[in-house]
């Protein structure tokens, strides 16, 4: 989720005052005009303004430079580079003691390396506090990692380099564009540099083209492609549904691979492409494995209660089986149809599992 390590921008910190002036270098400005107010200089810059202020570079339609509180004020056609990030806006603010930067308006935030654009964020307001890293953004967020074509929005979104943790509020919507397109949405989403971490809470919903997953807690370890479901974790596909106490799912290129469900699981299910999802099996615990998102083999183990119904077709009769055990092992071919059962240890009920 290298996408929302650019998620940025800040709270307001007052100003502290100082006798020394930040010294500044002025490339342009159609006109200049310099003021004193009390014990403060205003230096007033306008018309094609282009200066460096503390280290970094402004462009705006206007700028005014308060040399005693050291701080800058920039409206129109704002524009703030700093290394790889540009920031432009309709306003904004840089205040010195404190090292952060506020911008309004149709804020555009770029990353750049080597005339390569790799991330964009976009929002109402922005706010960056550059020796603390701190970054947050705020109303109609929008980014969007070109490199590795994530996206994702919200109304709220926080992230500090130094530490490597961000997070998004507010109806945050993360998700990959493509042929292996996934989603991922909840009522707050975090971000952990380490093990490329993602923790979403509350209302968690995450979906592909074939699989839909809800939950209360989700965790996400990048560098295992692996997702745990917690509280209340359910799946839905269209061969299958299923729930349990503690779902883990893994994926690899954002497809399953395996389904693990452990405690209390229970999975409905159809056997081949059409017809009702009128197969379940209850157990402790359960693995699903998949092959370009179908299923090919199911196993349950301990307190295996089962039903399957065996529809008629040119191999075999029609046969409802319900029976119970220990180990369940279920084999599906191309069409998602069984191919085999088996069950053992401590069977009982009915099974009559043959091929014409």
């Amino acid at each position: 989720m290298k996408l929302l390590v650019f998620l940025l921008l800040f709270s307001v910190i007052g100003s502290a005052f100082c006798n020394e002036p930040v010294p500044y270098r002025l490339i342009n400005a159609n006109h200049l005009a310099a003021h004193r107010v009390g014990e403060e200089y205003i230096t007033v810059l306008n018309g094609d303004v282009h200066f460096f202020y503390d280290e970094i570079e402004f462009l705006a339609d206007r700028a005014e430079i308060f040399e005693v509180q050291q701080f800058v004020t920039l409206r129109g056609n704002v524009v703030v580079i700093q290394d790889t990030l540009k920031i432009t806006s309709h306003e904004g603010q840089y205040f010195h003691q404190s090292q952060h930067l506020e911008a309004r308006g149709d804020v555009v935030m770029t990353e750049t390396h080597d005339d390569v654009l790799h991330r964009r964020v976009t929002s109402d307001t922005a706010t960056h506090f550059r020796e603390r890293g701190e970054f947050i953004v705020r109303g109609n967020v929008f980014a969007h990692d070109v490199l590795e074509s994530l996206f994702g929005q919200a109304g709220y979104a926080f992230f500090n380099q130094t530490d490597g943790y961000g997070y998004m509020i507010q109806r945050p919507i993360v998700w990959r564009a493509g042929e292996d397109s996934l989603s991922l949405s909840a009522e707050k989403i975090e971000f952990f540099e380490e093990n490329d971490k993602l923790v979403a809470s509350f209302n968690v919903v995450t979906q592909n083209s074939e699989f839909k997953a809800t939950s209360n807690f989700l965790i996400y370890y990048g560098d295992e492609d692996r997702i745990l479901y917690i509280g209340d974790p359910r799946f839905y596909s269209e061969n299958g549904d299923g729930n349990a106490d503690l779902i883990t799912v893994f994926l690899v290129e954002n497809k399953i691979r395996e389904i693990h469900l452990e405690g209390n699981s229970f999975i409905n299910f159809r056997s081949g492409n059409e017809g009702l999802k009128d197969n379940w099996v209850s157990s402790t615990n359960m693995i699903l494995f998949y092959i370009d998102d179908k299923p090919v083999e199911f196993i349950a183990r301990e307190n295996v209660q089962s039903f399957i119904r065996q529809d008629r077709n040119d191999r075999r009769q029609t046969m409802n089986n319900n029976v119970s055990g220990e180990l369940l092992t279920i084999f599906f071919d191309e069409n998602s149809d069984i191919e085999s059962l088996n069950i053992n240890e401590r069977i009982q009920g009915r099974y009559r599992f043959r091929r014409r």
